[in-house]
């Protein structure tokens, strides 16, 4: 089995998405929550429905994340389940796992402090969150001792909670971090076990840390269960291929013709039924694959109304107690929920992955780290001074809050938001391309470095 490519094409359109999300999250809300939502004339924009709403589900793309990385970091392992350098191979996938997530955050965070430091950012921040920051020009030690807890903070999955960050994004990585050492661990203690063994107990496991609102353990377990499925497949593929050759060459010793009739579908009588229903079975569970992806697809539209909006409500019905009052827990669980059900579905049907396999979506996928890390650091310097120069040359006035700009002149407000978008986007993708040639595929090498030097 080589390299899941549509994985990586998926991941660089979810990238994608947070980063195109994230220019408008703090100033613009109506794309993230319901069409329902009052007062409607707020609302009621076709962007808040889905198909279209999926471009706005930044949070939804962050449970796509933990899906995917479950698959990725499980995939290789278990092909060398039973290896004699199988230990040797998980030791050193969770040696370089922390510095994988690490150096590179460790890089992006000291750039955004230091930016700070010099008050170089155009951006309103939570009054909050600055009353614990160091003000800039201060001393730079309090600056260096702040960067060091926010990284401490970061690391300890154990008891970790987030404080607050220059760069928001950032609050996933200690998530990331605890499900993929989760992933190790049931790789290591289910390695013993049958094929069939795993793939019954896995979800029973990954159901459980559902149910208990463990949304990104669940993802990552789920993506663990996903490859262990691709594993099985491969093998049972490879299995049924030599013994139905070898059946075919026992019945048929006598009459060599007859395999070749049946392999060409001439086959008659009992033969021809089970073709028939075959392929009967396979048109309906394409359909149920279909009907799959479209249901995740919809759970990942949620929006952010701190409720289950119109279109939803029958959510409530599934929903365990533990979820009901808590809607950071369950908006979150029914979107793991759906970025389940969707890399489930785009692994059965070939149809589905051809997209994420061209060029550009690849491509993405190449950039998708360096890209979830950098954008919102380039926001933070240019996107409001940009926003309003572009607001102020086509209308004459300042921008002043978004309701304000959009009620005076809404041609304006729309045509500045989107140049931004455009030349910023091309700044960020810029940006991520280098950061990923000269910093992240660095961090890769200097991994590698390390736990060789630890292991030999």
């Amino acid at each position: 089995m080589g390299r899941t490519k549509w994985l990586d094409g998926l991941r660089g359109i979810a990238a994608a998405i947070v980063a195109f999300d994230h220019l408008f999250m703090s100033d613009v809300w109506h794309p993230f929550i319901s069409f329902w939502t009052d007062p409607p004339e707020g609302n009621r924009h076709l962007v808040q429905l889905p198909p279209i709403r999926i471009l706005f589900a930044a949070q939804g793309m962050v449970t796509l994340f933990m899906v995917i990385s479950g698959y990725a970091i499980s995939i290789s392992l278990l092909k060398d389940r039973n290896s004699p350098q199988f230990l040797e191979r998980v030791s050193s996938a969770i040696v370089r796992r922390v510095f994988r997530i690490y150096l590179p955050v460790l890089v992006t965070a000291s750039l955004a402090q230091l930016l700070f430091f010099f008050n170089l950012f155009n951006w309103k921040f939570d009054e909050g969150f600055l009353a614990n920051l160091p003000q800039p020009w201060t001393t730079p030690w309090a600056h260096i001792k702040y960067l060091l807890n926010f990284m401490a903070d970061s690391i300890n999955i154990i008891a970790f909670q987030y404080r607050g960050s220059l760069n928001g994004q950032l609050w996933t990585m200690p998530f990331e971090f605890r499900g993929s050492n989760v992933v190790y661990l049931l790789i290591i203690g289910l390695s013993a076990w049958r094929a069939r063994s795993r793939l019954n107990m896995l979800p029973i496991i990954a159901s459980f840390f559902l149910w208990y609102g463990n949304w990104d353990i669940f993802g990552f377990i789920w993506g663990l269960w996903l490859a262990e499925r691709a594993i099985a497949a491969s093998l049972a593929l490879s299995e049924n291929l030599n013994t139905e050759f070898d059946l075919a060459e026992y019945e048929d010793g006598a009459n060599p013709l007859s395999t070749l009739s049946r392999s060409l579908g001439l086959c008659r009588g009992k033969h021809r039924y089970s073709g028939l229903k075959l392929r009967k079975c396979s048109t309906l569970s394409r359909i149920g694959i279909a009907l799959t992806f479209i249901t995740g697809y919809y759970l990942l539209c949620l929006g952010l109304d701190g409720h289950l909006p119109p279109g939803y409500q029958f959510l409530s019905v599934f929903q365990p107690a533990r979820w009901k009052d808590n809607w950071d827990i369950s908006h979150m669980c029914w979107k793991s929920i759906g970025s389940a059900m969707l890399v489930y579905a785009i692994g059965e049907l070939p149809c589905l992955q051809r997209p994420l396999n061209t060029r550009p979506v690849q491509y993405l996928g190449k950039i998708s780290f360096a890209l979830y890390l950098l954008h919102e650091t380039i926001y933070q310097l240019w996107r409001d001074p940009l926003r309003d120069l572009v607001y102020l040359t086509l209308s004459g006035n300042e921008y002043g809050s978004s309701s304000e700009a959009l009620g005076t002149d809404p041609f304006s407000f729309h045509v500045a938001w989107w140049t931004t978008a455009v030349l910023l986007g091309a700044v960020v993708v810029c940006a991520a391309h280098y950061y990923t040639i000269y910093v992240d595929n660095r961090c890769v090498v200097l991994a590698k470095r390390v736990d060789l030097w630890f292991s030999s």
